[in-house]
């Protein structure tokens, strides 16, 4: 299975808060991930796996905020997941997408007050 990277620097962060929206290339058997590296380092990251159907975040940094995937299926319905624990070991996943309902669009967020998703991708 290959992976496709997408990296979420502050310059795509400052650009997402103007809605500028990043496309990654859609293929059905690809895992897609969106990083956010604005945080002295790695803050978090989170994807979409499974076919389009799994959605991970994982919050890799023991700041005190949080992590979260956010994503829109097909049929329009949105919804997001948390890190559950934290920057602990381990990430938080949900699997709200079907083979007929996948998740076509997802964003990745550092969960500081007030701040939007880093930046939406499209995936088909």
């Amino acid at each position: 299975m290959r992976k496709t990277r997408v990296w979420v620097g502050p310059a795509a962060v400052l650009l997402a808060i103007g809605t500028a929206v990043a496309v990654a290339p859609a293929a059905s058997a690809q895992d897609y991930i969106g990083s956010i590296n604005n945080c002295n380092g790695r803050c978090g990251y989170g994807g979409v796996t499974n076919n389009l159907t799994r959605v991970y975040a994982c919050d890799t940094k023991s700041d005190g905020y949080g992590f979260r995937t956010s994503y829109v299926l097909r049929n329009g319905a949105s919804g997001y997941v948390d890190d559950a624990n934290g920057s602990d070991s381990g990430c938080s996943a949900v699997i709200p997408g079907t083979a007929s309902n996948p998740v076509v669009r997802f964003g990745v967020t550092w969960k500081r007050t007030g701040d939007p998703v880093s930046a939406w991708f499209n995936l088909t």
